[in-house]
């Protein structure tokens, strides 16, 4: 990508670029993401490896609650 900046950065801008490169390196698998979702998926993954009959159940039964709020 071409920088074609030409002055400094104002801080809105160098907020944007800083979340861009965050987010470029999680996607390329340098960084590892974080947050609650990345923990979430890892708690999930882990239940799914010890029980998958009852986390096929359980995602079934989620999403039959989901589909009847809607």
């Amino acid at each position: 990508m071409t920088d074609v900046s030409v002055g400094p950065l104002s801080a809105e801008e160098a907020r944007v670029r800083s979340a861009a490169d965050k987010a470029y390196r999680v996607l390329e698998g340098e960084e590892p993401a974080a947050g609650a979702t990345a923990q979430l998926l890892d708690i999930l993954r882990a239940r799914t490896r010890e029980a998958p009959l009852q986390a096929l159940a359980a995602a079934f039964l989620l999403g039959a609650l989901v589909m009847r709020r809607r």
